[in-house]
Formats: structure tokens, C-alpha cells, sequence
């Protein structure tokens, strides 16, 4: 037999897996992605080529720019006679002296500041000729460049300096150097200046894509791009003068990656300099080749996935149908059964399967019946050890249906309400005979223990599992709309429906049935009184469904008390109105 099963189990696998998947999964998923991954290996280092080109290029734009600017700066500094006029502060002389030297520099964008010694502004150049300026303005004193050329500073680079100032127009990268007299002695300053811009105007007619300038604290000073961010603390930390980084951003609705490295001039980190070049062609390029690739894949596997799939469905087909009513039995739906199968292994498992399921399903029912009869018939032992109380749980079942048909209730929630008011009570079995038939008022120890039975009852069924619907009830039919209700306090919305129905029911069932400490009273008083307790002590909308079943309710009543004595009847009742107040309704069940 476990030969046999063994076979069974191989032939499904082998049915299912062996003729088709194994061939599409190697030919088709294995070679597709190794010709995927080798194509895109090859374009993606091509790509990465070309990043690199572009950023080698800016980084040769911007020392080429640095040499340039430099050598404005030194023929501005050197030329005779501007050392003598920045002394004099004769603006007349120096722009003579020195719009040759920025006209040289053929930079639309060029501007010369001339200082002296105190850094006071004396003159701003352009290539037109002179700039408005601030004469005498101080503004550059505060950049420590300025200040090491003032003080006659000199390092390994020797004693010219590079700055980024950022101003409302925007960054300008200016270099400067002294200006020395015939004896060597620094008179003034000399500033060459090209906004950021222009520079970057430049950097990207060379062949530059996308660029971004960043300071040294990752923060963007220039960019190409309108999505650009700064850069954050890893990203900075990770790029070396010999290793640049790459980070990838969308701008415009299109894709770029960034190549980053130091900018550096005359040996000071200015920043960083990112190129960017549009990934889009790359990914359409790759997104093509995949596509090929997989109408070739499909093309190739079409046969034999249709032989398979047709082959698979077959067999797969009612193995789920079985899986799914194993499923549903194994979550408690014992009317579930397996559909009819092929005459095959499948077939045979999902008779089996049917026979037993219904072999449960009877034994189960007949479990279920018989513990509920035994614990019905507890329920109606406790009614019967108080005359006054028999045949109470039946009735306010009866009356709760009612009820719940006037508001709707789900049907499939109708056999739980049912089994909690025929329960309801059963904690009733741990209070003593001589508190249950007390005819005058309890006093507070007895009252305590009263109040016990629903939660007696509830511990006592909390563990039966077709019970759980009904334990809700059980436990709260003492509990009050208005929240001062027991054993709980719940109140209002937080007082399950099933338990608002019963806690009507309950009651008008106790008002109008003789007890040890009062008299019934008339159908007419009992629901007087219990319309009066609306949204105090009951759920409004159940009050309502509670009048427009009476009629239904007094039929039920009358029926099930055909036996004993006559009901009383509207006017008939044996209690006053001034006794209907909160002690009787405290008292009522």
C-alpha cells in the first residue's frame, strides 16, 4: 500500500513537472537571463565609459580654466604702473592699465577687482571696462584668501589663492594674488572672478551631459538639474581623489546617474563636481533587448507550454477542487464536499475524502446535539428549581427572534442568539436555593453573589467550541445601555447586538411572570416600562423592534403559558405604577 502511494505521488509529480517545466525552465528562464545579464553587462560598462570620459573632460575644462584665470590674474597683478595707481586710488590710470589685460581673456563674464592694502574696493573691471561698484567697500576682507594675500601668505602653490563666494546672483569662483611694489611689498589685491554659470556653461559645451557643483558641506551650488539634493555625509566620505562615486536621480521625468568627484584647485578641496549622463536610451536599449528575448523564449517554449499547461490543468484541476473542500472541512464547514474526479487515483481519493467528511459531519451533529440537549437540559433544571422561573429561558429565546427578525439579524448568527437565551441563566446552577427564591430584597453579600451568575456562566462554557457565538451573551444580559450594568460596565455601541436583543427579552419575559418578591405585571405595564428605559437601560432601536413584534411577542407569551394561569392583560396588572421604577427592572431577571 505505501508502494503503491509512493507511485501515486511520483506519477503526479513526474505528470506535472517532468515533460515541460524542467525544459522551460532550463532553456527558457537560464538562457534568457544569461544572455540578459551578458548584454547588459556590456552596455552598462559602455555606459559607464562614457561617464567617466565626460567627467575627465569637466575636470580638464575646469584646469584649463584655472590656468587661464590665473594667467589674467598674474598679467593684472605684474603689469607696470598698477601697483603705483592702487596706491593712489587713480581709478582713471588703473582702468587704462588694465582693460587691455581683461579684454585678453575673451570671458563675456570676467570681472577684475582691485584692492588696496586695507582691502578696501577701488575699482571693478569688466570686459567693457569699469563696473559700478561700492568704492572703498570692505566686502572681501572677511575671505580668509583675501586675508592670507594681504598678510603676504605663501605655500606650496605659492602666494595665489582660489574662493567660492555665493551671493543673491549666485556663486562666482574668483582667484586672487598680491600686488607687490618694486621692493617686493604687497600694496593691494588683485581678484579675478567667473560666476559658477559660466563656468559650468562652459564645462557642458565640451560634451558634458548634465553637471552639479556642490560645497564642501555636500551643499548644491550649482545644478543643471531641478531635482538636485545634497549630498549626504556617506556619499561625501566615500569619494577619494582616485575613486569617484556614482548615485543615481530623476529630473524632468528622466533618469541620470551621476559620476562624483573632489574639486579640487591649487590643492584645495573647493567641493565636489558631478556629471550626469541620461539613462534613458540605456534602459529603452535593454528594455528592447529583453523583450526580444523573451518573444524568442516565447516562441520557442509556445508548443511546448500549451502541451503542458493542457496536460497540467488536467491533473491539477481537481487536486485543487479536493485541496480546497480539504480546506474548507479542515475550517469547520463539514457540508463541504469534493467534487466528482477523473477515474483515476484523484477520483478514488476524492470519493474516500466525500464518505468520510460525511461520516464526520453526522457524528459531529450528533455530538453537538447531544452535549447542547445536556446542557439545555441543565439550563431548564436551573429554570425548574424556582416555579416562578420555568420555562424562562425558552420564552426569552422565542421573544429574542422575534425581535432580531423585526431588526434583520444576520440568519447565519440566529442559532448562536437562540442557544444564548435558552443559556443564558446557567450560571444561575452556583447561586444558592434560599438567595434565588429570597421573596424580600437581597442584601449586599447576596446581591454580590447573584451578580456572579454570568460570569459563573460564562467560565462554565467558555471552552465548549460551538458555543463561542452564544458566550457573549451569556456573560453581558445584565449589562446596560447606559454603561451601569453588569459584570463588565460595557455600554452603548460596545454592547454586542445579540446581547441588546436578549437583554429586551430577558427582561419583559421576567416583568410579566410572577416572582417571590413581586407579582407579573399586565403586558401593557411591562412594556410601558421597558419603552421608559430606552437609551437608558436598553438599546433604542431594539426597544423599537421590541413594539412592532409585540403583537408576535404576546402571541409566543400566551401560547407557551397556555397551561398555567391566565396572562394579565392591559389594566389587569397586580402592581401600581408608582412600583415600577429601577428597583423592579434591577430585580426583574
Amino acid at each position: 500500500m505505501i508502494g503503491a502511494m509512493g507511485f501515486v505521488r511520483l506519477s503526479l509529480r513526474t505528470k506535472i513537472v517532468g515533460p515541460f517545466v524542467l525544459i522551460v525552465a532550463l532553456i527558457g528562464t537560464i538562457g534568457t537571463a544569461a544572455v540578459t545579464a551578458l548584454v547588459t553587462n556590456e552596455s552598462v560598462a559602455e555606459f559607464n565609459g562614457s561617464l567617466l570620459r565626460a567627467s575627465l573632460l569637466a575636470n580638464d575644462h575646469l584646469s584649463l580654466v584655472e590656468a587661464a584665470r590665473l594667467t589674467t590674474l598674474r598679467a593684472a597683478a605684474a603689469t607696470t604702473g598698477v601697483a603705483e595707481a592702487t596706491t593712489a586710488h587713480d581709478t582713471a590710470a588703473l582702468q587704462l592699465l588694465l582693460n587691455p589685460v581683461v579684454g585678453n581673456a575673451s570671458v563675456p563674464s570676467l570681472l577684475l577687482h582691485v584692492l588696496d592694502r586695507q582691502g578696501r574696493e577701488v575699482i571693478v573691471i569688466g570686459p567693457n571696462g569699469p563696473v559700478a561698484a561700492q568704492p572703498g567697500s570692505s566686502e572681501f576682507i572677511s575671505e580668509p584668501a583675501v586675508a592670507a594675500v594681504l598678510a603676504g601668505t605663501t605655500d606650496v602653490q605659492g602666494d595665489k589663492y582660489v574662493f567660492l563666494r555665493t551671493e543673491s546672483a549666485g556663486t562666482t569662483l574668483y582667484w586672487t594674488g598680491p600686488i607687490r611694489s618694486l621692493t617686493g611689498q604687497v600694496i593691494g589685491v588683485a581678484l579675478v572672478g567667473e560666476p559658477l554659470s559660466a563656468i559650468a556653461a562652459g564645462i557642458r559645451s565640451s560634451g558634458a551631459d548634465q553637471l552639479s557643483f556642490y560645497g564642501p558641506t555636500g551643499n548644491v551650488l550649482l545644478s543643471s538639474l531641478n531635482s538636485t539634493g545634497a549630498l549626504t555625509a556617506a556619499t561625501r566620505n566615500s569619494v577619494h581623489p582616485d575613486r569617484p562615486v556614482t548615485f543615481s536621480q530623476t529630473s524632468a521625468g528622466q533618469p541620470y546617474m551621476n559620476l562624483l568627484s573632489d574639486w579640487t584647485m591649487r590643492k584645495m578641496q573647493l567641493g565636489y563636481l558631478a556629471v550626469a549622463l541620461n539613462t534613458a536610451q540605456l534602459q529603452a536599449g535593454l528594455a528592447q533587448l529583453r523583450l526580444f528575448l523573451l518573444i524568442l523564449f516565447a516562441a520557442a517554449a509556445l508548443l511546448t507550454l500549451v502541451i503542458g499547461l493542457m496536460l497540467a490543468g488536467a491533473i491539477t484541476r481537481p487536486v485543487q477542487r479536493l485541496v480546497g473542500a480539504m480546506g474548507a472541512v479542515a475550517a469547520g464547514d463539514l457540508a463541504q464536499r469534493a467534487p466528482a474526479g477523473p477515474s483515476d487515483e484523484i477520483g478514488y481519493l476524492g470519493k474516500v475524502f466525500n464518505l468520510m467528511t460525511v461520516g464526520l459531519q453526522e457524528k459531529t451533529q450528533a455530538l453537538e446535539d447531544t452535549y447542547f440537549a445536556a446542557i439545555e437540559a441543565l439550563a431548564r433544571a436551573i429554570d425548574a428549581r424556582d416555579p416562578y422561573t420555568y420555562g424562562h429561558s425558552a420564552r426569552v429565546a422565542a421573544f429574542s427572534l422575534e425581535i432580531a427578525d423585526e431588526l434583520g439579524y444576520p440568519q447565519d448568527k440566529r442559532e448562536g442568539l437562540r442557544r444564548s437565551a435558552l443559556l443564558h441563566d446557567i450560571g444561575k446552577i452556583g447561586i444558592e436555593d434560599h438567595i434565588l427564591r429570597k421573596a424580600g430584597a437581597l442584601n449586599y453579600l447576596e446581591a454580590k453573589q447573584m451578580r456572579q451568575h454570568p460570569v459563573i456562566g460564562h467560565q462554565m462554557l467558555k471552552d465548549v467550541p460551538f458555543l463561542h457565538s452564544s458566550l457573549s451573551g451569556i456573560r453581558h444580559h445584565h449589562e446596560r445601555w447606559d454603561g451601569t450594568g453588569y459584570p463588565d460596565t460595557l455600554g452603548g455601541e460596545t454592547i454586542p447586538v445579540q446581547v441588546r436583543i436578549l437583554s429586551v427579552a430577558d427582561v419583559f419575559d421576567a416583568l410579566t411572570s410572577d416572582r417571590p418578591y413581586r407579582q407579573a405585571l399586565s403586558v401593557a405595564e411591562a412594556t410601558e416600562m421597558i419603552e421608559r428605559e430606552a437609551g437608558r437601560q436598553f438599546d433604542p432601536a431594539v426597544v423599537a423592534a421590541f413594539k412592532a413584534r409585540k403583537d408576535g411577542i404576546i402571541a409566543i407569551l400566551t401560547q407557551q403559558r397556555a397551561s398555567n394561569s391566565p396572562l394579565p392583560l392591559a389594566g389587569e396588572g397586580r402592581v401600581g405604577a408608582s412600583q415600577t421604577d429601577e428597583r423592579i427592572l434591577e430585580k426583574a431577571s
